[in-house]
């Protein structure tokens, strides 16, 4: 189960969530379904600010202009925040139910997300996300994306995207009640560099730290 985290602790990851994340982020959404093919995009505006002690997101799609918010005053318990600024979030402890997770990756004025969903046999669609401060955008993937599979051990697949160069996701190929479930996303911001990161559930559906 996530780590409970003292006072100290916490505002330390908050600061730390903060000096990586906050500010404006555009970008853009490229959803894809279980076999890696593109079904819809749209272009984003992210705005992510401490105001007055409470940290809000607030995402506007720019197809539709539709804003969607989301504000809390610490991290939740079961938001992994590394001190590199990368972080994941989803639930506390996953079972034989569908569930949902999301994991960033933070280089200097880019970032590479994933938001990945699972109904109770394995996965049901994910999204890509790429962004950049304004000035620092990103193109967006050539349309359109197709993610490529490759069976890893463990019933794992890894996803690569021509189009969306240096990213890889590593989704559950199936789920299996009883095994270590785990999602991870890899970026390759510039050359020599690699950065990553995982969330992973025990056997038993406990979420488990990095170093675990």
């Amino acid at each position: 189960m996530p780590t409970q985290l003292s006072g100290q602790e916490q505002a330390g990851t908050r600061a730390t969530l903060l000096h990586f994340n906050a500010g404006t982020w555009e970008g853009s959404f490229v959803r894809l379904d279980r076999g890696g093919r593109e079904v819809e995009r749209f272009g984003s505006h992210l705005e992510v600010a401490d105001r007055h002690g409470t940290i809000h997101a607030d995402l506007t799609n720019r197809n539709t202009g539709t804003v969607r918010s989301m504000q809390f005053v610490d991290p939740p318990a079961e938001m992994q925040i590394t001190p590199q600024g990368h972080w994941s979030l989803g639930p506390d402890r996953i079972g034989p139910w569908p569930w949902v997770c999301e994991l960033c990756l933070v280089w200097g004025e880019r970032r590479r997300r994933i938001i990945v969903r699972h109904n109770t046999d394995g996965l049901e669609s994910l999204v890509l996300v790429t962004e950049g401060r304004p000035g620092h955008e990103p193109d967006p993937p050539a349309t359109p994306l197709q993610g490529m599979a490759h069976a890893l051990g463990g019933d794992r697949l890894r996803w690569d995207f021509d189009q969306a160069a240096g990213t890889s996701v590593t989704t559950m190929a199936r789920r299996v009640s009883g095994q270590e479930e785990r999602v991870g996303l890899a970026w390759q911001p510039e050359r020599g560099v690699m950065i990553q990161i995982e969330r992973r559930y025990s056997p038993y559906g406990q979420l488990l730290g990095f170093d675990a």
